[in-house]
């Protein structure tokens, strides 16, 4: 049964009041904390349960007062929620200051040749004593924040110039911002008929994942400030079957988490994505990797590699090479299709068709959404009371901020080409945005130019590590277009936003400051009692100081693993298996889950699968389509909160503990 849109005739409205305030500030004391202790201990992400949480919350708050919450009100909270969920800009900082002391950068000279507007230097005071406050950090503070200014102002800017001119003149459908509006506003325009379900189906995901975040995450961290070593009845993140399956496949990338989110993601994700992604982490990762290590492929690989440095080895030796030719495929892929809906419109003289719309919806889901271009006006006469401002306002605010941004790489970085930071943000920056625009308004889905700033980095001949920190202006602000779509399906007044984002900023800012400093201060990062990024980290390391050799002295790591043969056999092989499926008419999610997967641990695909496969053939069997697609992101939300629950209750343990034990105040 088709969905309802949520477009409907009545006014605009400015939604911001106290609600959103306080919804700010929840989000920012509460599950802020939380999102960045899980993102350490087990690489989960809480963004999608603050916001649930968020606007539940205050649904049902509005409903015991014997009063309800606009749908702009909610819309408004939503985006809020989703906005602030992370761990904030600081933790960029900290994983700087990691880089600045890693063995790994040590080794490849990146250390050395980090800036100090990036991180203080290794012997600083601000390092050796763990202080985010401390005066060293200031340069790296004020540059950051200064990036984030002008990034809002970019995106007020050319992000809501590619909406008036893509949404209104182009009238182009936006077929995914249809789907975006719909969960937030459901509850509050029918919350008597949506509670029943919804609440039944969140309750039951966040026992869930309340137990098994006690199980997972809580017991550990109780344990890990009570004992010299935390107590895991899970290994986290991952059991690794790498070398003990060495010698009959060798480079095989085997690996189990237990991670139970995984079998949740399974049956969110959409079924063949997940299929495809497995099917390729069998093909290369599992079973082709020890076929190319008999070819000779892979010269850098040992024996008793554990799974993370063969993952490096084999990427290093060949897929690398063949994951810069696929990501190639994917954009050529992205022009095909929007070439395709383009043609379309232009020989139909309308808003494409369903057989445009199914790239990425699938045929059903695209004759939802044919002809659904909302409050489109098809001229650049903006809508009465929707709080819009004046186009050249708003390219006035483009050139502020991209001129900002030239003259802070110039000043940072004053021997890098000048003419490159010109281009990129006066004419490869809007032009790609408006193709991703054009391409999201057409299709639902951006595309993307891969590897465009590292290219242009090593073709320029420049010699230093600091370019490959230094804000470039070099961004894709397509998908900008959809998020004022989103708000205006939803009659929202654009300046809600403005205020919004004027209140979020120094929110998120405070709050992120004083988590992530809290955290570091009383704790190194990464250390034993945040086993995610304990593991991943150093691998990371490895992986960004491979790219920052390619601008240095000596010897050019990342040139060395580059090879022209096997970067154009991944893009022809993308091209040849995107043409494969649709001859064969089966899902596109296929093309897009297979390039996801390749040369991909089984980690958490092995739960993922069973979660797609359960879905599929037993859940929605049971319930139905229709309906289970609309239970199970609920679920997924609830469970994402509890687990959530407990990482809000062990970092508030931990801080408390560290503040009787250390005394920082």
């Amino acid at each position: 049964m088709p969905r309802r849109s949520p477009v409907v005739t009545d006014e605009y409205i400015d939604p911001f009041n106290w609600k959103t305030v306080i919804g700010a500030f929840f989000v920012g004391m509460v599950m802020m904390p939380a999102s960045i202790y899980i993102s350490m201990f087990s690489g989960g992400d809480v963004g999608g349960a603050a916001t649930w949480v968020t606007i539940i919350l205050f649904a049902e708050v509005a409903r015991r007062a014997i009063t309800t919450l606009k749908k702009q009100e909610m819309y408004l909270l939503y985006h809020v929620a989703g906005s602030m969920a992370g761990g904030g800009m600081f933790g960029g900082l900290i994983w700087n200051q990691y880089l600045r002391q890693s063995p790994q950068a040590m080794a490849f000279g990146v250390a050395q040749g980090m800036p100090t507007w990036a991180a203080p230097l290794a012997d600083s005071p601000a390092i050796l004593t763990r202080a985010l406050w401390h005066p060293d950090w200031y340069p790296a503070i004020g540059l950051m924040l200064l990036g984030a200014i002008l990034w809002r102002l970019n995106f007020f800017g050319l992000g809501y110039a590619l909406f008036r001119v893509t949404a209104d003149l182009e009238r182009l459908p936006f077929p995914m911002s249809s789907i975006a509006t719909e969960g937030a506003t459901a509850l509050a325009e029918s919350p008597e008929k949506t509670e029943s379900w919804r609440w039944r189906c969140f309750s039951l995901g966040s026992m869930l994942g309340l137990g098994f975040g006690i199980i997972y995450i809580g017991i550990p961290a109780v344990t890990g400030l009570i004992f010299t070593a935390p107590i895991y009845l899970f290994p986290i993140p991952w059991i690794d079957f790498t070398t003990k399956a060495e010698n009959v496949l060798p480079t095989a990338l085997l690996n189990l988490s237990f991670d139970l989110g995984g079998l949740i993601w399974g049956m969110v994700v959409p079924f063949w994505a997940v299929i495809g992604s497995f099917v390729a982490c069998l093909v290369t990762g599992v079973f082709g990797n020890p076929i190319l290590q008999k070819l000779g492929m892979f010269p850098t690989w040992r024996k008793g590699m554990s799974i993370l440095p063969t993952q490096f080895a084999t990427s290093f030796d060949f897929w690398m090479s063949i994951g810069i030719g696929t990501a190639l495929a994917v954009a050529t892929v992205g022009f095909i299709q929007l070439a395709r809906a383009l043609r379309s419109k232009a020989s139909e003289g309308k808003e494409p068709g369903a057989s445009e719309l199914d790239i990425l919806m699938g045929k059903e889901g695209a004759k939802m959404f044919v002809g659904t271009s909302g409050d489109a006006t098809g001229s650049l006469t903006p809508p009465k009371g929707r709080g819009d401002w004046p186009i050249w306002f708003a390219v006035l605010m483009f050139l502020i901020s991209t001129a900002g941004y030239v003259y802070l790489c110039h000043r940072l970085v004053p021997r890098f080409p000048v003419w490159i930071m010109i281009f990129f943000g006066f004419i490869w920056t809007p032009l790609t945005s408006y193709i991703s625009a054009r391409m999201t308004g057409l299709t639902g889905g951006g595309v993307g130019f891969p590897y465009v700033k590292e290219a242009s980095f090593i073709l320029s001949g420049y010699r230093g590590v600091d370019i490959w920190f230094a804000p470039i202006p070099l961004q894709d602000m397509g998908w900008s277009a959809a998020f004022f779509k989103q708000f205006a399906l939803t009659r929202t007044k654009f300046s809600a936003i403005i205020k919004a984002e004027l209140l979020m900023l120094p929110i998120n800012t405070v709050f992120s400051f004083v988590f992530w400093a809290f955290i570091w201060h009383i704790t190194a990062i990464p250390a034993y009692n945040f086993p995610f990024i304990d593991k991943m980290w150093p691998f990371t390391a490895i992986n960004s100081c491979l790219f920052y050799t390619a601008t240095m002295e000596g010897r050019q790591w990342l040139l060395e693993a580059l090879k022209f043969k096997w970067i154009v056999t991944g893009y022809g092989g993308g091209l040849v298996l995107y043409a494969g499926i649709v001859a064969l008419k089966w899902p596109v999610f296929l093309f897009y889950g297979a390039i996801g997967g390749l040369n991909s641990p089984t980690g958490g695909m092995i739960f993922s699968v069973i979660g797609a496969l359960l879905g599929r053939y037993y859940f929605v069997k049971r319930y139905g389509p229709a309906d289970w697609f609309h239970y199970i992101p609920v679920v997924g939300a609830g469970f994402a909160a509890g687990f959530g629950l407990v990482g809000m209750l062990a970092i508030g343990i931990t801080m408390v503990m560290g503040s009787v034990v250390t005394k920082p105040f």
